[in-house]
């Protein structure tokens, strides 16, 4: 069976449709017929033919019929379509159909774009809207060829589009579309090209960097972030400067550094602003970058201090003490000073800051010379110029060397003693000096090896208070080079107790004696002072004249027997803290007796 296909509208009175599955079998031209029947009569069982067709050929199984429609009537008149088959007396299908005819556009009416163009920089087309137009078809033609070549398909009416540098000429077209067609071109002027590169103004800097205080005639420095330029010829940048909250300007610097020293005038002023730009080689400028307003402090530097002094004589290893004389400053805001120091004639290095007038330096063995320079300085910094020390020579010298057992010898309980040995590489003769808490015991000269004894007495022992307590040992070469070595030991007793060591001999019995002891006996502590007449006996009589001594007044003694051969006086005192708190002390033991 055969079957119609979709019908195609060429015109408003036109169209095609293409049938499939004709039978070709037979010779008989006008076989198959096709009917078409007005969408108003679609109810009707009957046909009411516009026109009768015949397929006047078969070359094939499928078929096309063109039809052209009467003059009163056109293609959106038509609501059917009918096969018949003329030989059989049968129709073969139908189709119900909806023709649309679409009319082509017109051309536009203009089409714009500039009759000199630089190709470094995108060239605008535009041209006018045409009613019913669905896109727009754009061409182009380049250095005087006839031959237009596709550029794009446009619904807006208007394009974009970058040209070769090797362009020198050119010419556009464009055309409107539709569903039922195109219009004819709308050719613009022919244009002449160019390429040539614009110059672009440098960026602005990305910062302004000014202190937020600054003094007059005191160097600051301005700095700003760096301008960027697309065009690689950035050439620098131009700083200005306002007194008075940006009012007017004066250029202060010009050049291609991206920071500058500025020293205000004393006095001048006490705010100041500044601003940057950047510019390049073909003299375009960038907008300006504006600091924050800076205050301006007026102030006077301090005086150079007077003077500096520095020892004769530097050791290498040692400290040595450097000092100078006090500065003035007129604003009467001196702060401190600051101490520099340069080593074998190297760049100065500070190494103190502060109001002290004097430093001690710890000289490093190995300088060859050392020299200092001070300056003052105010608590807005402002400084004073140098004074600056004459150049010392450094003595460099090996330090003796102490060595001990031990520095830590604990709790003692009485006199000791402790070995030491003093050495020297360089030197044959050493001072040697002890001291117990700082104070000097004695001093010796020995030789580099020697072992030596600190002894601590009896009689020292008994004068050393209770608690740490420290030895220490000074060694001194010849070159003046000293080494100290501290021992450390604690002592803690609550019981003091003596007597004499030998009995005052005696013609006869003691009968009256006094006894005059200095003392200082903390309250709560117990004191008590004995005598005897016969303290050559094995079992002296001891009598206890505590009172009297208190009273300072005369005692008696009663004992009046003896086993020993001779008679013999002796006294004993004794003291125990208990828990009595600070000095205990026996000064001294005085007095008489008959």
């Amino acid at each position: 069976m055969a079957v119609i296909g979709t019908p195609v509208v060429t015109d408003e009175r036109s169209f095609y449709v293409k049938c499939f599955g004709m039978d070709t079998s037979s010779n008989i031209n006008t076989r198959y017929r096709l009917y078409v029947q007005d969408k108003t009569e679609l109810d009707s069982n009957s046909y009411i033919d516009i026109v009768n067709l015949e397929a006047d050929e078969h070359g094939g199984t499928d078929s096309t019929f063109y039809v052209t429609l009467p003059n009163t009537y056109t293609v959106e008149d038509v609501g059917k379509l009918r096969l018949y088959d003329s030989i059989s007396d049968s129709e073969e299908d139908v189709r119900y159909v909806t023709l649309t005819y679409v009319k082509a556009p017109s051309i536009p009416t203009n089409i714009y774009y500039p009759v000199s163009i630089n190709s470094y920089n995108p060239v605008s087309i535009s041209w006018s809207r045409v009613s019913g137009a669905t896109s727009y078809v754009l061409e182009r033609a380049v250095n005087g060829s006839s031959s237009f070549i596709f550029v794009d398909v446009c619904v807006a009416t208007k394009y974009s589009e970058g040209l070769s540098s090797t362009v020198t000429k050119v010419q556009y077209r464009v055309k409107a579309v539709n569903s039922g067609g195109s219009s004819g071109y709308k050719t613009g002027n022919l244009a002449n090209v160019y390429y040539t590169k614009p110059n672009v103004a440098p960026t602005t800097p990305s910062s302004i960097s000014v202190p937020s205080t600054v003094y007059g005639g005191k160097a600051f420095t301005v700095s700003w972030g760096a301008s960027t330029d697309i065009d690689g010829n950035l050439s620098g940048y131009k700083l200005e400067q306002s007194y008075n909250s940006g009012s007017t300007w004066t250029q202060v610097y010009q050049g291609s550094a991206t920071s500058t020293s500025i020293t205000i005038p004393f006095g001048a002023t006490t705010r100041v602003l500044y601003r940057v730009k950047a510019y390049d080689s073909d003299g375009a400028e960038s907008g300006y970058k504006v600091s924050s307003t800076s205050t301006v402090v007026n102030n006077n530097a301090p005086t150079i201090p007077p003077s500096i002094t520095v020892p004769l004589t530097i050791n290498g290893g040692k400290s040595t003490t450097i000092t100078w004389t006090a500065s003035t400053d007129s604003d009467g805001n001196l702060s401190g000073y600051l101490l520099e120091r340069s080593v074998n004639g190297g760049n100065y290095t500070q190494i103190y800051k502060g109001a002290s007038k004097s430093y001690s330096d710890n000289i490093t063995k190995g300088w060859k010379t050392v020299q200092y320079r001070v300056c003052a300085y105010d608590r807005y910094d402002a400084k004073s110029g140098y004074r600056t020390s004459q150049k010392r020579t450094v003595v460099n010298n090996e330090l003796p060397v102490i060595t001990t057992s031990s520095t830590a010898l604990g709790l003692k309980t009485g006199a000791f003693s402790i070995k030491y040995t003093v050495s020297d590489t360089e030197s044959q003769t050493l001072t040697v000096v002890e001291k117990i808490n700082n104070k000097q015991k004695k001093s010796t000269s020995v030789s580099s090896g020697t072992e030596c004894t600190f002894e601590v007495t009896q009689q020292e022992w008994i004068s050393i208070p209770n608690g740490n307590s420290t030895l220490s040992i000074v060694a001194t070469d010849s070159n003046g080079g000293v080494t100290t070595k501290n021992i450390s030991f604690s002592k803690k007793e609550n019981e003091i107790e003596f007597t004499l060591k030998t009995p005052f001999e005696t013609d006869a019995a003691v009968s009256v004696g006094i006894m005059n002891v200095v003392r200082n006996i903390p309250e709560g502590a117990n004191f008590t002072v004995e005598a005897c007449n016969n303290a050559y006996d094995q079992t002296p009589k001891w009598e206890d004249v505590t009172k009297f001594v208190k009273e300072n007044r005369n005692f008696v003694l009663l004992n009046n027997t003896k086993t020993a051969a001779k008679w013999g006086y002796s006294f004993k005192v004794k003291v125990q803290r208990g828990q009595a708190t600070g000095d205990c002390s026996i000064v001294s033991v005085g007095g008489n007796f008959q």
